[in-house]
């Protein structure tokens, strides 16, 4: 396991602990630099610090971890949200590809998470991927959300959502397809996709494929039925779903 040195910051001093424990006890190399529970604090100590990673609460108390985001645009560190469910900042989280873990925290979560890290360390967080969470915080709240970060094993793709015609399944990976006959594949299940996206005129037509209603040319009823996309993809109507499609 590769050294890495963590700053933790969570109001609740049993959340604190418990997440020393474990990198303790799962990743025995990692090393926690200190920890505060509140973003002044820390701001303090990431001003003159640079950890590998920083596990950042969401909610603390009138604070956000956002808040904390806000004033230090050039961390160059990972980022590791650690949180209970918390409606627009999970969406937010997601929406920017960033990594994060549910209270309680799973212990295969945590390690499959300094695993990434590990392998991303210097050429981890990037400026833009901070801008487009602190946007997507905000966006959320509106419903105004413009982009979706799509993570490959090489690279973070910001892509406009209107741009995106639709996406396919394959297991546990989701294939996008954007207009100009370009396609992303990102190691998530469809069903993340399909949760984040519904707000954004996407409807999932079959078990396999998730559409921008936006980008449908037509529909054919031959062959049990069938949607023709505008960039020329065939996207087949399941039939437990086409009431979906007759609602809309």
């Amino acid at each position: 396991m590769e050294k890495l040195t963590c700053y933790l910051v969570d109001d609740e001093i049993s959340a604190v602990e418990n997440l020393q424990a474990m990198l303790a006890s799962h990743w025995p190399s990692a090393e926690v630099l200190g920890y505060s529970h509140t973003v002044e604090k820390a701001i303090s100590f990431l001003s003159a610090h640079k950890p590998d990673v920083l596990f950042l609460d969401i909610r603390m108390q009138n604070e956000t971890g956002f808040d904390l985001m806000r004033q230090l645009p050039d961390f160059e560190g990972s980022l590791i949200f650690v949180t209970a469910y918390d409606e627009y900042g999970l969406q937010a989280i997601k929406f920017s590809a960033t990594d994060y873990l549910l209270k309680p925290i799973n212990t295969h979560e945590l390690v499959a998470a300094l695993q990434k890290v590990s392998k991303k360390k210097k050429a981890s967080q990037t400026h833009e991927q901070i801008n487009m969470l602190l946007q997507s915080f905000e966006n959320q709240k509106r419903s105004q959300q413009k982009k979706i970060a799509l993570p490959d094993a090489d690279e973070i793709r910001y892509v406009n959502i209107a741009d995106i015609v639709c996406c396919r399944s394959n297991n546990s990976y989701t294939t996008f397809y954007i207009n100009g006959s370009v396609k992303a594949t990102v190691s998530k299940p469809i069903s993340e996709y399909e949760e984040l996206l519904q707000s954004y005129d996407f409807i999932r037509v079959h078990q396999s494929w998730l559409v921008n209603k936006n980008k449908i040319r037509s529909y054919r009823k031959e062959d049990g039925g069938s949607l023709y996309m505008e960039d020329g993809t065939i996207i087949p109507v399941s039939r437990q779903r086409k009431h979906l499609l007759r609602e809309w």
